[in-house]
């Protein structure tokens, strides 16, 4: 392959290039087949050896070929071609062998576009503001040898390159700003579902105690809470997001309803109670302590929400179940934001219909009988509805329960294991139990799963739910006060519930494996501020970038125009876009004014800046060498390289033919200096 010495990539242009494609292809080495970076390392390797005439463009045999090798591979590695991920590695293969045939500009535009598309591919993965940050500096690097790629093969440098990239995005930001803000919302790209995403959902549509304490192991976010007004007390902290109803081989389910019950299952908006609601909301009233909040939830992929109790949805598209959980009216495939507003004290079911009593009295025909047995002997003492309750937590608080989340396994009749056996379990154990045993004595139960607590931001005063507080914990109805949460876990481990997740399991989950903080580093408080510091910056970036969607465009327009119409959009958008567009001209013309002013002058104001910023300015009449006399009895340990520098100055005064690359050699040279000095002044001040 032939090419004109104009068509020739540059040395630094091409090097650019390769450091941008390893920028991006790194964010994905974690998740592609090892083979895939292999052939990457080699395909640049090959392309070093062509640039030095070491070695030749592969062939079309050659070519085809590796085609063939990476689409068999991949479907090898992957056991199918299509998806996310096996896509995603043709891609990268498709990007790496492309450098074999670069042999021209053409060749590296193409190259470089791909370098763009990949970047978009990664947000498909990772939204977080440190990966849009990590995403931002690959695309300066693309960015810059694309800037490279066009300038002449002997004025070519990296620098000038990614200084002009800088330049270049800095001029695109105003005008993306307002695109992001006036332009139609719609469903982002990033938001179709991932191949691992079941395992990183959280709580499950059913409950097997076993998978409810794996969750505890993790310290992955699960959701963002802040408050309108005071946050309640961590012992009020209950997430509601499922019921489970049906209990069969150890396992908790919604189940299913019969027939005739399945309108009062349906899923509806809230428009606020009065006539024209279905019954069981109609006979609702409202408790007096209401909390408004707005909840940022990761995505689950799955529809449910999580809410306090009673939980009155503020935002479009989000319903209530007829066991009064939130659900979406689609999954959740990336990072949501919704708002509620919670009735703490609302009577949930003042009247028990006859099909939800069935329910929730339902039981296995046999199995576990020491439980039975257990129950109905305290239902002959006279144990009854919430004496029988407050009798089965005494029992869990004086016998040797122990919370942990190494439980051992059960088999068989597992209630009847735990109970008079084992006695070692997380909350799925404890709440499953107890719903088995007020069953049995006729009280209608069922098992409520979800989160409990969450850590309070001091920074941003939001609350931070991880994986470790996922929670479940029991409901019984009782005539005139309807649905009654009762959490067993409070009566073997209250400071789970009092203090969270960590101060009930923190010694015992301690290891290499423990999803908490160490006590060693929550001991140091600016190791915490710096924690919650970056947290609290992350949830603004939720708040306005990840979470900017169609309806939180509506309010801001609405905030910002008032009446949202046609017309005054379009006058927002060209005030706004002319503004964005004159800010990005000043720039341009601001760097142009720059570069007219010849090197000698821009070198001579950069010498006396760099000390006006220490309380040293440098007089209008001061010659270079003079002033630099003054610096150095003041700064005597930099007294010789300032000095020198005066001296190059007073010699490019009398010299008019003084090298411009010189002079701004020696203009980096100061700015360098300025930094050192900053860094000496800071460093004095600690001392």
């Amino acid at each position: 392959m032939s090419t004109g010495v104009l068509d020739q990539i540059p040395r630094s242009s091409l090097a650019l290039l390769l450091v941008a494609q390893g920028a991006v292809i790194a964010p994905h080495i974690g998740r592609i087949p090892i083979w895939v970076t292999a052939v990457w390392l080699l395909c640049v390797v090959w392309r070093v050896l062509v640039y030095q005439g070491r070695w030749g463009y592969p062939g079309t045999a050659v070519k085809a070929g590796l085609i063939l090798i990476s689409a068999v591979g991949v479907g090898v590695s992957y056991g199918q071609l299509y998806g996310l991920d096996p896509t995603t590695a043709l891609l990268i293969l498709a990007f790496s062998l492309k450098l074999l045939e670069m042999g021209d500009r053409r060749d590296a535009l193409v190259l470089i576009y791909l370098a763009y598309f990949v970047v978009g591919v990664q947000f498909l993965y990772e939204q977080a503001m440190a990966a849009a940050g990590y995403q931002l500096l690959a695309t300066l690097l693309v960015t810059g040898s694309l800037v490279g790629l066009h300038e002449s093969w002997n004025r070519s440098r990296w620098g000038a390159s990614l200084r002009t990239s800088g330049i270049l995005l800095l001029q695109a930001l105003p005008l993306t700003v307002v695109i992001f803000v006036f332009f139609p919302r719609v469903a982002p790209l990033w938001s179709v579902p991932l191949p691992d995403a079941a395992a990183r959902t959280g709580i499950s549509d059913s409950m097997t105690p076993g998978e409810v304490a794996e969750l505890g192991r993790s310290a992955e976010l699960a959701f963002r809470v802040e408050f309108d007004g005071e946050v309640p007390l961590p012992s009020e902290l209950y997430w509601r997001a499922l019921t489970f109803s049906t209990y069969e081989d150890g396992t908790w389910s919604g189940g299913r309803l019969p027939p005739a019950s399945r309108i009062g299952e349906k899923l509806i908006e809230w428009g606020g109670l009065g006539p024209g609601q279905e019954p069981w909301l109609d006979r609702l009233e409202l408790g007096p302590r209401k909390s408004d909040y707005a909840v940022i939830v990761e995505p689950t992929y799955r529809p449910w929400l999580f809410a306090l109790d009673f939980a009155e949805p503020r935002s479009p598209r989000i319903g209530i179940g007829r066991d009064y959980r939130l659900v979406a009216g689609d999954p959740i495939t990336s990072r949501t934001r919704y708002t509620v507003r919670s009735h703490a004290g609302t009577v949930l079911d003042p009247e028990m219909p006859d099909w939800l009593r069935r329910r929730e009295l339902s039981l296995p025909p046999d199995g576990n009988l020491q439980a039975r047995a257990f129950v109905l002997d305290l239902v002959r003492q006279g144990f009854e509805g919430e004496a029988l309750a407050n009798r089965l937590l005494q029992f869990f608080r004086n016998e040797p329960f122990f919370y942990t989340l190494s439980p051992p396994t059960l088999s068989g009749d597992q209630i009847d294991q735990f109970l008079f056996e084992t006695r070692q379990g997380f909350c799925a154990h404890y709440a499953g139990a107890f719903v088995f045993m007020m069953r049995q004595a006729g009280v209608p139960a069922r098992v409520v799963a979800g989160y409990q607590g969450g850590e309070l931001n001091p920074l941003a005063s939001h609350l931070i739910v991880r994986q470790y507080d996922a929670h479940a914990w029991a409901e019984i109805w009782l005539d005139g006060r309807g649905w009654v949460r009762v959490d067993p876990t409070g009566a073997v481990a209250p400071e789970r519930i009092e203090r969270g997740a960590e101060a009930a399991l923190g010694e015992a989950a301690s290891g290499v494996d423990s999803p908490f903080i160490p006590e060693g580093l929550r001991a140091l408080g600016w190791v915490m501020d710096a924690l919650y510091y970056l947290d609290s910056l992350e949830y603004r970036w939720n708040v306005l970038v990840l979470s900017y969607d169609a309806n939180r465009q509506s309010e801001v327009l609405t905030d910002l125009l008032g009446e949202v119409t046609p017309t005054r959009i379009a006058i927002a958008v060209t005030i706004a876009g002319a503004l964005a567009i004159g800010l990005s001209g000043f720039g341009v013309l601001l760097a142009a004014y720059r570069e007219r002013r010849p090197p000698l002058l821009r070198a001579s104001d950069a010498f006396g800046a760099a000390f006006a910023g220490i309380g040293l300015p440098r007089a209008p009449e001061e010659s270079p060498r003079r002033f630099a006399e003054r610096v150095a009895e003041t700064l005597p340990h930099f007294a010789d390289e300032v000095r020198e520098i005066a001296g190059v100055l007073d010699r490019a005064l009398f010299d008019p033919a003084a090298d411009p690359e010189e002079l701004q050699k020696l203009e980096r040279r100061i700015l360098s200096l300025r930094a050192r000095l900053a860094v000496d002044r800071l460093r004095r001040t600690f001392e």
